[in-house]
């Protein structure tokens, strides 16, 4: 079974990282060192941050925004 990723076979530009989008629609990518968040060259999931990190300090901020107004 060949489990080499066909991007990588293909020596095309992408990322094996997922995009997570924040509160304030910021972008970042799990992938260490990536610098390019442009959807198209991430395959994986495009996730909001509240479902990979409840704890994200944007999530909090935005609950304490709604709680005070």
């Amino acid at each position: 079974m060949n489990t080499t990723c066909f991007d990588c076979s293909a020596e095309l530009d992408h990322c094996h990282g997922s995009l997570v989008v924040h509160v304030d629609m910021a972008v970042e990518c799990t992938e260490p060192g990536c610098v390019d968040l442009h959807v198209a060259r991430h395959t994986l999931a495009l996730v909001r941050c509240e479902d990979v990190d409840s704890a994200c300090t944007c999530v909090v901020v935005a609950h304490e925004l709604l709680i005070a107004s």
